[in-house]
């Protein structure tokens, strides 16, 4: 049994979310996949280390040339040094991407019972250099929903503000990058949609943050953009007028389905 087999002694990691995200389709035979192609990468490259080290020593061997470890041992160390200083952000980069994508799959999982109320859900919509988290359509209209994974402080509670221009922390930063993407990629999917089409269609900017509490310090009429915990999406939606009827919402859902069949180059952003 390969050392990456499971054991049942170990630690699992835990989840920074109160209710972690169910597993995937596949999701059991895609880490198999991946441990594989990693195994055989590294066989492979060791491998091939061995044999540069045996053409080496045959090469010493053949002409008569006494052995210098100096020049190896250079490279060596820096191969150690270049690898170390790669390795921290390296290894901080996965942990805020594995952390990102377990946030956008509690957000998912709080969209389904929205099916119950006549939408439609989509997920990883793909853009030309980004892709949106989540897009919901229905009676109340188009939303595209963008998750931001966000670590709670070590101390104090987990509550940020939002006036309709700023959404401002506790501790007093201030968040303005998710409100513009929130902005820019509602904008593209509203063109996406009304590409050769005589009826436009509006797309609501969603920003929504797990496991924080979202206090609104400004009049919900002035917010162009929802900002707020994913569990208070639904009774948002139930006070919104009808915007869609059910053709419409067929025809949104339809051409939201055919551009996320079509292949893209990946260049998405966190």
């Amino acid at each position: 049994m390969s050392v990456s087999a499971w054991n049942p002694n170990r630690q699992r990691r835990r989840s920074e979310f109160k209710t972690p995200p169910l597993r995937l389709p596949g999701q059991s035979m895609e880490k198999r996949i991946s441990e594989r192609q990693d195994t055989f990468m590294q066989d492979s490259l060791i491998t091939v280390i061995l044999i540069v080290i045996a053409g080496f020593e045959w090469l010493h061997w053949l002409m008569l040339i006494p052995p210098n470890p100096l020049p190896s041992t250079t490279l060596a160390v820096v191969a150690i040094l270049y690898t170390w200083r790669e390795k921290v952000p390296f290894v901080t980069r996965i942990k805020k991407l594995r952390f990102g994508q377990d946030g956008e799959r509690v957000v998912g999982e709080l969209l389904e019972p929205l099916r119950e109320k006549g939408y439609r859900v989509f997920h990883d919509i793909p853009g030309p250099a980004f892709n949106i988290d989540h897009v919901i359509v229905g009676p109340a209209g188009i939303f595209a929903i963008e998750t931001k994974a966000k670590t709670k402080p070590m101390s104090g509670s987990s509550k940020m503000f939002y006036d309709g221009h700023t959404i401002r922390l506790e501790d007093g930063r201030l968040l303005q990058k998710p409100l513009r993407q929130a902005r820019g990629q509602a904008q593209w999917l509203a063109n996406l949609l009304n590409d050769g089409r005589k009826a436009t269609v509006t797309v609501r900017p969603v920003v929504v943050f797990p496991e924080w509490y979202v206090e609104r310090t400004g009049p919900r009429s002035m917010q162009d953009v929802w900002v707020l915990n994913p569990k208070a999406l639904g009774k948002f939606l139930d006070h919104e007028p009808q915007a869609l009827s059910a053709d419409a919402i067929d025809a949104v859902s339809h051409a939201l389905t055919q551009h996320c069949r079509w292949p893209v180059i990946d260049g998405t952003e966190e």
